[in-house]
């Protein structure tokens, strides 16, 4: 009898146990198996995924900050969700991680789903989280300051691309550093891309001079813009693009004696457009205990048939010496399909730095990592770029297809990764270079 009494006491410590440790109604262990509501399950998702693009103001066509407004395009959010078009973020997980990561997990996309089958139930409204707060326009906060183009540029409905540099007069106070920059288009249907530079003055008004009466402001320039760029994630802005500050310790100290120079690549859109950017500059008192280079993968002998699709471009450079690397920007423009970067170390050992298996022309970025990524020196990194220039590439802009070659232009090709570094001790040496380009892989 004391043996079957133990035997059940046995039995029901275990139901205590498995009730007290089993989740609460309505976490991801509930909802794994049960309901899905939008006050405990979609909202935090949507929220911390979602809303910093899907607001008022911002890129994204339609803003997704109440229950009514997420309900109303959940079909659409499942949909773009499960094909992982978004959020968008391009870059594969591999070596390192990346900040601003905006990927969701697959269990978050099997909850957006039952949420649309379950017929998109709200839940308890006192339940759900605050929507996320945003200052309104800048993503950073107020700037310490701002400039702007100092008037509109007139772009003709039709045309080549432009490329095309404004000056901003830009007057640091003293004892300041710049440790962030937020790059803002007044108009992103039309800006391709920015380039942060500074430029000498005599060299500002050398340029201005030559330019021809009734061209507007600024002065035209080429692929390369003018000047030197602000360093890292301060010196680009694409479509996609959030903005980053400078690594911790690290800021740009300005030169008051040179010019902002911001060069933006326009693209017509059919009627007549108007740009007139502007610049949030961020400031600290830490005095930088560093400075960031570049380092560029770049291969300009496109010469893609019309109709191949699987086009591939290489180069590989081999570092002089140590360095951290902070971020990688990749580039290609409309038939570009593929990127990646890889480090070989000395021992033999190989690192994949940045994979993008799908790349999208208007989703670009800056991938910055949360830690520097220390490689030796004589690490050698090889960078693979590839192209779709058949019929089958909804992105081609040309139908039927064209041969495409290097350049400028949108409906051009170009394969570039820029790696920002922090250089390790030594003399800087040049660096061995090697370039590979052939028509399949």
């Amino acid at each position: 009898m004391m043996q079957k009494s133990r035997g059940s006491l046995a039995i029901w410590l275990v139901f205590i146990a498995a009730w007290l440790c089993a989740p609460p109604r309505g976490d991801a262990g509930a909802a794994k198996s049960g309901d899905v509501t939008f006050a405990h399950d979609i909202a935090p998702i949507v929220y911390s995924h979602c809303a910093a693009c899907h607001r008022d103001g911002e890129a994204a066509p339609f803003a997704l900050l109440s229950y009514e407004q997420v309900k109303k395009h959940a079909e659409q959010i499942v949909d773009v969700t499960g094909k992982r078009v978004m959020p968008p973020w391009k870059a594969r997980q591999e070596f390192g991680e990346f900040l601003g990561d905006r990927r969701i997990s697959d269990e978050q996309i099997d909850l957006l789903r039952r949420w649309k089958q379950q017929g998109c139930p709200q839940g308890d409204p006192a339940a759900a989280p605050q929507p996320p707060q945003f200052t309104q326009g800048w993503q950073f906060g107020t700037p310490d300051m701002i400039v702007k183009m100092a008037e509109p540029y007139e772009l003709a409905a039709d045309g080549p691309d432009v490329y095309r540099c404004f000056v901003m007069p830009l007057d640091v106070p003293e004892g300041k550093y710049i440790r962030a920059v937020e790059f803002r288009p007044e108009n992103r249907r039309i800006v391709h891309h920015a380039v942060l530079t500074s430029l000498r003055p005599e060299e500002v008004r050398k340029k201005l001079a030559a330019e021809p009466a009734g061209t507007g402001p600024g002065f035209a320039s080429g692929l390369a813009a003018p000047g030197e760029r602000l360093p890292g994630p301060l010196g680009i802005w694409v479509p996609g693009k959030d903005p980053l500050p400078l690594p911790d310790g690290y800021a740009m100290r300005w030169d008051n004696a040179s010019s902002l120079v911001v060069q933006l690549h326009l693209h017509p859109s059919g009627k007549p457009e108007r740009e007139q950017s502007s610049v949030g500059i961020y400031f600290t008192d830490q005095r930088p205990r560093g400075q960031l280079r570049p380092v560029l993968l770049f291969n300009k002998e496109v010469d893609i048939a019309a109709g191949d699709g699987e086009y591939k471009l290489t180069k590989s450079i081999t570092l002089p010496r140590s360095v951290e690397v902070i971020g990688l920007f990749p580039h290609m423009h409309l038939l570009g399909r593929t990127v990646t970067t890889t480090a070989t170390l000395p021992d033999g050992t190989t690192r994949p730095l940045l994979t993008i298996a799908d790349w999208d022309f208007n989703w670009q970025g800056y991938y910055q990592y949360a830690e520097p990524l220390r490689l030796p020196a004589g690490t050698r990194l090889d960078a693979e770029w590839t192209f779709d220039n058949s019929a089958d590439n909804p992105a081609n802009p040309s139908s039927p297809p064209k041969p495409v070659k290097f350049g400028e232009q949108t409906t051009d090709e170009m394969g570039v990764v820029i790696l920002d570094v922090i250089p390790g001790p030594g003399r800087p040496k040049t660096a061995t270079r090697e370039s590979k380009v052939s028509g399949r892989p």
